[in-house]
């Protein structure tokens, strides 16, 4: 299958065809928006030039169309309306999530202010990019690395699945109060880190790395996810009733 439109549009080009596409008609209107104090200044500032040269590759790719129209001072204006492709185009790329970690703090924000404006569903556009990332996330979070590089991605990685958690409301902020640690007379204690969580409509599996590389999965409700703060990278202790552990032994190493 072919590239489809939207394949094609960057984060600069993708943004203009979607404001364009909500309504937003003058090159003017559109390069106010990326604006250091614009509606998406703060993720991505652009200067006016390259807000126009970006219409204007829109426009010559048919996904955009510009006609005469005159000002409230009958001054000439050109007004901007997408296309039907150009439509299509628009809602493909808003609704795609980033194939990146490093996309994460431009186009992906960029592509939830602007879904949000439109009033469209930022929770399962959120799911989304949490599935696209997640093979991804969940090998850097589980590397043992301590070089820099690995020590750095690994940090990305666990921020933003954190990021993404609180915006679904799956978290609540890191900042509120803790409450005081406990102590447990349970004796099989293990402690570990939080490799991925996985949302179901009411109970959630939180898989987990302990000692030796070695992982178990725990499945408890999303409600108790939210309250203890669950996310990847997070430190926990498992705890394993006595009579609830099962021993297996491999028979061919038996005398």
């Amino acid at each position: 299958m072919g590239d489809t439109p939207a394949d094609n549009l960057d984060s600069i080009a993708g943004a203009c065809l979607v404001l364009v596409s909500q309504g937003v008609g003058h090159g003017y209107d559109v390069a106010r928006h990326f604006a250091p104090d614009g509606f998406l200044g703060g993720v991505l500032t652009l200067s006016r030039p390259v807000v126009y040269r970006a219409i204007k590759h829109l426009e010559a790719s048919g996904l955009i169309e510009s006609s005469e129209a005159l000002g409230v001072r009958g001054q000439l204006k050109w007004t901007l309306a997408c296309t039907a492709s150009g439509r299509n185009a628009a809602r493909a790329w808003l609704e795609s999530p980033v194939d990146h970690l490093r996309d994460m703090r431009s186009e992906f924000l960029v592509k939830f202010l602007l879904l949000q404006r439109a009033g469209g569903d930022t929770v399962g556009f959120v799911r989304s990019q949490r599935v696209a990332l997640e093979r991804r996330t969940s090998d850097l979070i589980a590397s043992t690395g301590r070089d820099a590089i690995t020590l750095w991605r690994r940090e990305q990685a666990r921020a933003a699945v954190r990021f993404l958690d609180e915006l679904e409301g799956v978290v609540t902020p890191r900042d509120e109060v803790r409450s005081a640690p406990l102590n447990l007379s349970a004796r099989n204690q293990l402690h570990a880190t939080v490799v991925s969580v996985k949302h179901g409509d009411i109970l959630s599996s939180v898989r987990i790395n302990i000692d030796m590389n070695q992982s178990m999965t725990s499945t408890i409700t999303r409600e108790a996810v939210d309250s203890l703060k669950l996310a990847p990278g997070a430190r926990v202790v498992a705890l394993c009733k006595a009579t609830d552990v099962m021993i297996a032994t491999d028979q061919s190493t038996i005398a």
